[in-house]
Parts: C-alpha cells; sequence; structure tokens
C-alpha cells in the first residue's frame, strides 16, 4: 500500500453527504445474511488465518521464497473450502532472487549498545560479522588514504535540505573511490524512530550490488556521530545475511471463485495484495487484506451461499513493486472486464472498515447492498459517501481495475490504531491486530460480496470518474496523477497533470523545481515543498525533458488553473548542471 492511501480517504469523508442507518432500525435479512452474521460473530476465523500467514509463514517479499509458499498456502485453502476454478497463476518474474535473512549489530566500543537498523530489500549483506570503525564521510578525496579506509562503516550525512552543484560532485567523488576501497558499508540515519524497508528489484546477476546499505535508527546514529566529533574511536560490529538467487523469480495471483448461479460469467472480486515488505512480518500492509479475503471465502462457502453472480477471490503479488500482480492479471483478461460488477480491496491497515464511496449511479444499489451492515455493530458504523467519482491515486490493486473502467473500491478504515506505524516499518508485527476490527470487517466484506453478487444488474458506471481522473485532494494537495516505482512512472491517469504535460509512463522524474529525486519520497517533498508552480525534469529514452506544472493553490478552483505547458526537450545549459543520482 502507498503510504499516502488512508491520508486520502480521510480527506474526502470530511465533506459530502452520507447514509447511515438510524440505531435499532429493523433490517429484514435473508437466511445467508443471518448465517454469514452469525459465523462472522460466533465463529470467525480470521485472526488465525492472519496468525498462519504473518507468524508461521512471515514476510512475503514478491518473488521471495516465502513468497510463494503464502501463494501455495492460500492455494490450498482456497481448494479445501471448496471453491471451484483455483489456480495459482504466474504472474510475471524478476530477474534475480533476494532472501533476507537474520541481521544483527553492536557498537563494540568505547561501550557495547545493540543497533536496531534495517537494510533495503534486493541489497548486499555483509558476507559474515563485519568488524571495523566507524567514520564520518571524508568531505573530499584529497589526501585520502585509501588503505586506511578498508575496512571502515561509513557514516553518511542526513542530506536534508538542496545541496549545491559542488556539493554533490565532491561527495559524488568521494563515495565513487570509497567504493573500491573496500569499505565494510554506509551507514545512513532514519529520519525517526521508524526503520522503512524499501528496494529495487531492477537488479542483475551480472551486476548486484556488493556494499551493505544500513539504515540506522536516528538516535543511535546521532550517537556514534557525537562520539566521532569529540575524537572518540567507535567501532561497529554488524551481521547482515542478504542473499540473492539466480532468478527468474516467479511470482503469482490467486484466484478462487463461488460460482454464480444465475450469471456465472459475471464476476464481483474481493481481493488484497498478499506479498509485503520484509523488514518485518507485513502483518497490516498486507497481510490483514489477506486474511479477511481468505477468511471471507470460507464463511460464505460455510454459509451455503449461491450468489447469482461469480464472487471471486483474487490475492495479488507485487503490489509494493507498482501493483504488478493485478496489472497483470487485468492485461491478460481483457474479455472480463466489462463483466465485472465490482472490485473491493482490503489494504488499509489495523482499523475496522468504515465505510464507501458512492457515485449517484452506484446509490440506490449500495444502499440495498449494505443495508445489513448498516446495523452489523453501532459502535463501528458503516457511511456511504456520496461522491462525484472513485476516488483515484490512493495506489492499491483497484486502481489497476479502474484505469480500465471497471468499478474499483478500496475500504474507508477507522478505529483506535495508528495505522501509519506499522506501513514499511519494523512494527509491522502481530501486536498491531485489533481482533474485534478484523473480524467486523471480514463480515462486511462476506455480505457486500453476497449483496453485489445478488443485484439484478452490474453496478452502474456512469459518472464513475469524476473530471480531473477522479482523484481527491485535501486542502488542495498537490497531485501529478500517477503511479510510481520510486521516482519512475508506472502509470499515467486520465486527465491528470501528467497527462496533460504530456507525460508517459516509464519517465523517470529526476528533478522537481530545484530539488533533486531519487526515489518516491524526495519527490513527494518535492512536489509538495515550495511554490505551486514547477518545472518537472524527467528522463525517457535517454533524453532530459521538462515541463511546467502549475497546482492549484488552497481553496483555489481546480478549473481556473492553467494546462500544464507541454514537455520540451531540456536546454543544453540545464544538462551542464550536473546529473541526478
Amino acid at each position: 500500500m502507498r503510504f499516502s492511501a488512508m491520508v486520502i480517504c480521510f480527506c474526502w469523508l470530511l465533506s459530502a453527504p452520507v447514509v447511515t442507518a438510524a440505531d435499532g432500525e429493523g433490517v429484514a435479512l435473508t437466511e445467508t445474511q443471518k448465517k454469514l452474521i452469525d459465523i462472522g460473530m460466533g465463529d470467525n476465523r480470521v485472526v488465525s488465518v492472519l496468525d498462519q500467514l504473518v507468524n508461521g509463514i512471515g514476510p512475503r517479499l514478491t518473488g521471495s521464497h516465502q513468497d510463494h509458499l503464502a501463494c501455495e498456502w492460500a492455494r490450498d485453502l482456497f481448494i479445501e473450502f471448496g471453491l471451484e476454478n483455483v489456480v495459482m497463476e504466474e504472474a510475471g518474474e524478476f530477474p534475480v532472487a533476494f532472501q533476507r535473512g537474520s541481521w544483527r549489530g553492536h557498537m563494540v566500543t568505547p561501550e557495547r549498545v545493540d543497533l536496531e537498523f534495517g537494510t533495503p530489500a534486493w541489497s548486499a549483506g555483509t558476507k559474515g560479522v563485519q568488524e571495523g570503525p566507524a567514520m564520518m564521510l571524508p568531505d573530499n578525496i584529497e589526501n585520502l588514504d585509501m588503505d586506511a579506509m578498508k575496512g571502515v562503516w561509513v557514516m553518511m550525512p542526513a542530506q536534508r535540505g538542496r545541496r549545491n552543484r559542488e556539493a554533490r560532485q565532491a561527495q559524488r567523488a568521494v563515495t565513487e573511490k570509497l567504493e573500491t576501497a573496500g569499505i565494510n558499508g554506509w551507514i545512513y540515519p532514519t529520519r525517526g524512530e521508524a526503520i522503512t524497508t524499501y528496494g529495487n528489484y531492477r537488479i542483475s546477476w551480472d551486476e548486484l550490488p556488493t556494499i551493505p546499505r544500513i539504515h540506522l535508527r536516528k538516535d543511535q546514529y546521532d550517537m556514534i556521530v557525537e562520539k566521532l566529533g569529540a575524537d572518540e574511536e567507535v567501532t561497529l560490529r554488524i551481521d547482515v545475511r542478504n542473499h540473492f538467487q539466480p532468478g527468474p523469480a516467479k511470482y503469482y495471483n490467486v484466484i478462487g471463485d463461488i460460482v454464480g448461479t444465475e450469471f456465472p460469467d459475471e464476476y464481483v472480486i474481493i481481493g488484497g495484495h498478499i506479498d509485503s515488505w520484509d523488514g518485518a512480518t507485513g502483518t497490516t500492509d498486507n497481510g490483514t487484506g489477506t486474511a479477511t479475503t481468505i477468511e471471507a471465502a470460507r464463511m460464505l462457502m460455510a454459509s451455503g451461499a449461491k450468489p447469482r453472480r461469480t464472487i471471486r477471490f483474487m490475492l495479488w503479488s507485487g503490489e509494493e513493486q507498482g501493483l504488478l500482480g493485478s496489472k497483470a492479471w487485468v492485461s491478460a483478461n481483457p474479455d472480463v472486464l466489462d463483466k465485472i460488477s465490482a472490485v473491493f480491496v482490503y489494504d488499509g491497515g489495523p482499523n475496522a472498515i468504515a465505510g464507501l464511496p458512492a457515485t449517484k449511479a452506484m446509490k440506490a444499489d449500495f444502499e440495498k447492498v449494505f443495508e445489513p451492515v448498516m446495523n452489523l455493530n453501532p459502535d463501528l458504523p458503516f457511511t456511504l459517501k456520496d461522491v462525484d467519482g472513485i476516488p483515484r491515486g490512493i495506489g492499491s490493486d483497484h486502481e489497476s481495475f479502474l484505469a480500465k473502467g471497471v468499478p474499483g473500491f478500496f475500504w474507508t478504515q477507522d478505529g483506535r490504531a495508528d495505522w501509519r506505524r506499522g506501513i514499511h516499518t519494523q512494527f509491522d508485527t502481530f501486536d498491531l491486530v485489533i481482533p474485534e476490527y478484523l473480524e467486523h470487517s471480514t463480515t462486511v466484506i462476506a455480505l457486500t460480496a453476497l449483496g453485489v453478487g445478488n443485484l439484478d444488474g452490474l453496478l452502474s458506471r456512469e459518472g464513475m470518474v469524476e473530471p480531473g481522473g477522479g482523484r481527491r485532494r485535501g486542502g488542495g494537495g498537490r497531485r501529478l496523477g500517477v503511479m510510481l516505482d520510486e521516482n519512475t512512472i508506472s502509470e499515467v491517469m486520465a486527465d491528470s497533470a501528467a497527462e496533460k504535460a504530456g507525460m508517459k509512463a516509464g519517465d523517470k522524474i529526476v528533478k522537481v523545481g530545484d530539488q533533486e529525486v531519487s526515489d518516491r519520497q524526495s519527490l513527494i517533498r518535492a512536489i509538495m515543498g515550495g511554490d505551486p508552480k514547477k518545472k518537472v525534469v524527467f528522463e525517457r529514452e535517454g533524453k532530459r525533458m521538462e515541463a511546467i506544472i502549475d497546482w492549484p493553490q488552497p481553496n483555489r478552483r481546480p478549473q481556473n488553473r492553467p494546462a500544464p505547458e507541454e514537455p520540451k526537450e531540456e536546454k543544453k545549459e540545464e544538462k551542464k548542471r550536473g546529473d541526478v543520482r
């Protein structure tokens, strides 16, 4: 899940009319709905399913052995439940497989301190325990004793804010020189206590990363820097067991059906991504989405549900690398897309499902579908929010379907949990689970699947996408309207700022305004900071291009803003400013 997902959902919850049921209002339930609610309240096994996934199998980096095991496990459960058409379907492959082993580290002098750190996925390990002195990155290569740098742990500067061209070039010259000196590795500070895991799978067996990249908790990094500044000798001992294996490293989607009795070739899709980052156990992102999908399938089968149209359960891999699994399925199944009524994706963390957006054309059907949900638990209310179009830019697998005109929904969630804490960090573990929230959400999902599956027709697509691509902004937020793999565009949304500026999938954004861009977070910071009118520099097929985008000020009408200028090749004098790393 992309970090902005819940922020975007929260913004649109603050505006527009809502529909909720009055307390105590009676609802006429079918026998199957009653059975589902009884199972959901008395025999809900979702927490056990999640436990098996995240504590039994563990983290599930796309293409890893554990990702493969998780897909096999989910497939076998679908078969056990009695689903039909169950497949574990290849969705793609990476050139190199990555397996993360254990990691540990200590400061051994001047006193012993256990270190808390992480490393990116698809990055080098230490090849055993490596002990050596810590040293700040030298300012320049003049008088640099290369022999003395062998076996050193190099403390990299935080690099906050803008650096001038000379400083960038000087640092690049030093790091390139040190890469040949046999250093133990680079040590970077985190921004706080959270250690975020990320990584780039675009590596080759012939050019594997060789130098470990340590992301040390900020307070410990600052402690070491302070000691070095006081001329104390600091020795670090670090062991990182990251391993590469020759590819192809395949990844999969897992699919199973409850086949419809009247419209077997029409579908309601319930799903979430089964992959995760591997800095923890991937509990809330997205073990919860996997577990609710699996348990909703079991509950529906146990209730004896016979939906009019097919309910399809889908678990996609590769979401964290750019929705790879869901995009692959959508691309391979164009003839099915017109027959999908709706796609419901759970990828919002540990809080309880609390609502959905509804366009005017969908509203009557949704009121019917969610009638049994409204009174399910007075302490966990459910809201239908009137919208002019389904929100986009959230960054989960429903976006792959929305891009092709299929109604795709990302559940709104609410509750006491701090959903930010676990996303992609070392804190994403089983202790974040709130059982009553997860059980409630699973029951809502099962009732939703049955309700949409039993509608008289497919959900209306009229007015599904509002002008501007249906992207919601809170307080005048600035959005390019793209899906990203770090700072490379993987998809451009219709009628977005990026599309109007002529940007395309495959473009690599390297600069926004005067800020260099090297990953997703630096891109977001560059877009959000400073004046709303910015020059965006990007690379396409070896050429640098630029476009001017003027984002709206807060409370400024989007229709009053000028269209972004068409892209053009970057001026030659711009190229002379130095390459962006």
